[in-house]
């Protein structure tokens, strides 16, 4: 649906950014995002998706008791925006996940909507140690095929750990607008400020090597 005056005005800063312009934006106020993982490690991501304009946004908190309450906080910030908590009935696929794992209970939730989303386009970030990013943009490769680097069990918070978080989250932005011009599988990991970059191929070994997942 083309943009409105309102909507212009509103996302402008976003609209006139070089590659994005208003189809971009159409993408992002037509798109849903599932955000997982710990309720704090969350409400930035979800704070800059709502500014985003990103149409609807599913929660999937590790922390069950408190998985409305970010979005009873920030769901009067952009009317635009559909802030809900994830429906784990069945339901067609999310346009991007985007999984920030620091626990136990984050990774196992992360592991299950991955395992049950394996053809979407998914950024996860481990904000322990050792911290890093996967983008899967267009898999395969799944998150199957990144192994223990994704799933292995959770360390101490890193120390930079909110800014490893938004980078995941400039990332989704990205798949979810349309804006990324790398649809190549990789991974990021940081040492301090430091980070070096790999690319992933899908697993032989994994079933999405040969059904396409």
């Amino acid at each position: 649906m083309p943009l409105n005056p309102q909507q212009i005005d509103r996302y402008s800063r976003q609209i006139i950014v070089p590659g994005m312009g208003g189809r971009a934006q159409e993408r992002l106020l037509g798109s849903r995002l599932v955000l997982v993982g710990d309720g704090p490690n969350l409400e930035p991501a979800l704070l800059y998706m709502t500014g985003a304009g990103v149409g609807t946004i599913e929660l999937a908190t590790a922390d069950d008791s408190g998985s409305t309450a970010p979005a009873d906080a920030m769901g009067h910030l952009n009317g635009d925006v559909t802030i809900v908590a994830f429906n784990s009935e069945s339901r067609p696929a999310p346009d991007v996940i985007l999984a920030i794992i620091e626990s136990a209970a984050s990774l196992n939730l992360a592991h299950d909507l991955l395992a049950r989303f394996p053809r979407t386009p998914s950024v996860i970030a481990r904000v322990d140690s050792p911290p890093r990013i996967v983008v899967l943009p267009s898999p395969p490769p799944c998150p199957r095929c990144a192994g223990d680097v994704l799933m292995s069990r959770p360390g101490g918070r890193a120390e930079r750990a909110p800014i490893i978080a938004m980078a995941a989250t400039v990332e989704a932005f990205k798949l979810l607008a349309g804006y990324a011009k790398d649809s190549r599988a990789n991974m990021i990991d940081f040492n301090g400020y430091e980070s070096h970059l790999t690319r992933l191929a899908p697993d032989p070994n994994c079933d999405c090597a040969k059904t396409g997942a």
